[in-house]
C-alpha cells in the first residue's frame, strides 16, 4: 500500500473518532506536517469523502461514506438472502452452488454451498475466476451496465486455459450478446476440460447485476440432459433471489 493512501485511510479512521477536527489536530494524529494534512483533506473534499466547515475550518467525514456503507450493507443482505435459496438449489440438483461478485476484474466466490462434501476446486470461497471463460464471470460482464462492461472488457487479456477458451474480444462479444438474449451463461470446459458450469444473473432493487449464481460439476455428471435441467433451476432460483432484493 502506498504511503499517501495509508495516510488517507488513517485520516478517515481518525475523523471517525471525532465529530470534527482541525488541520493541526489531524496533522498531529498522523505524524505529518500541517501542509501535508491540509493537502490530504483538500484532496478528499471534491468527492465528498470529507467536508469542511467554512466558519471553523474544521473537517469531518462526508456524505460519500454513506454511499459506501449502503453498498456494503446491501451486499451483506444479498448474500444472506441468496444463501437459503442456494441451499435449496444444491439439495435439489445434487451439485455445489456458488455466489460471485466482480473484484479487480475477476469473478470472486463470496459464498458457496457444497453438496455431500463435493466441492469444485475453482469454487471455494475467496477463489477467483477469469471473466472471459467462467460462467459466473461471463454472466457478470453480460449483465453489467454499459459503462462498467466497457471497463471490464479493456482489462481482459483472454488467457487460454483449454482449447475451448474464448481467445479474443470479438468472439467474447458474440458470447455476451448470446448470454444477454438467453438469460444465462455456460462454461463448457473453457476454464477446465473436466468441468462444466452454468450461471445466472442476480439483480438488485436498482436493476443492477452485482452478483451471479453458479453451479459447477465434473463433465461426467454434467451431461447435456442435466445441463438443460440445471438451466431451468438456476435461472428460476436467481429470479427468486432478485425478487427478494426488490427487483
Amino acid at each position: 500500500m502506498s504511503e499517501s493512501l495509508k495516510r488517507g485511510i488513517d485520516a478517515l479512521m481518525f475523523l471517525a473518532t471525532r465529530r470534527c477536527a482541525g488541520v493541526t489536530e489531524i496533522a498531529e494524529a498522523l505524524g505529518v506536517n500541517k501542509s501535508t494534512a491540509f493537502r490530504m483533506m483538500e484532496t478528499l473534499m471534491p468527492d465528498n469523502i470529507v467536508e469542511k466547515n467554512l466558519d471553523t475550518a474544521q473537517y469531518r467525514l462526508g456524505p460519500a461514506l454513506l454511499k459506501l456503507a449502503d453498498r456494503y450493507y446491501s451486499s451483506l443482505s444479498a448474500v444472506a438472502i441468496a444463501r437459503q435459496h442456494m441451499e435449496r438449489l444444491s439439495e435439489l440438483i445434487g451439485e455445489s452452488v456458488h455466489l460471485c461478485v466482480v473484484s479487480n476484474n475477476r469473478a470472486v466466490v463470496v459464498d458457496q454451498i457444497t453438496c455431500s462434501g463435493i466441492l469444485m476446486a475453482n469454487a471455494k470461497i475467496g477463489s477467483t475466476e477469469p471473466l472471459h471463460c467462467s460462467s459466473v464471470g461471463k454472466c457478470l460482464v453480460a449483465f453489467a451496465t454499459d459503462l462498467r462492461r466497457e471497463r471490464m472488457l479493456k482489462e481482459i487479456d483472454y488467457e487460454e486455459y483449454t482449447p475451448h477458451t474464448i481467445k479474443d474480444k470479438d468472439k467474447f462479444m458474440e458470447e455476451i450478446i448470446k448470454i444477454k438474449n438467453c438469460g444465462y451463461a455456460i462454461d463448457n470446459m473453457e476454464l477446465s476440460q473436466d468441468v462444466r458450469c452454468i450461471a445466472a444473473p442476480i439483480f438488485d432493487n436498482k436493476g443492477e447485476c452485482n452478483f451471479s449464481l453458479g453451479v459447477s460439476g465434473p463433465i461426467s455428471r454434467m451431461t447435456e440432459t442435466k445441463v438443460e435441467r440445471l438451466i431451468k433451476e438456476i435461472t428460476q432460483t436467481a429470479k427468486m433471489i432478485s425478487t427478494e432484493l426488490g427487483y
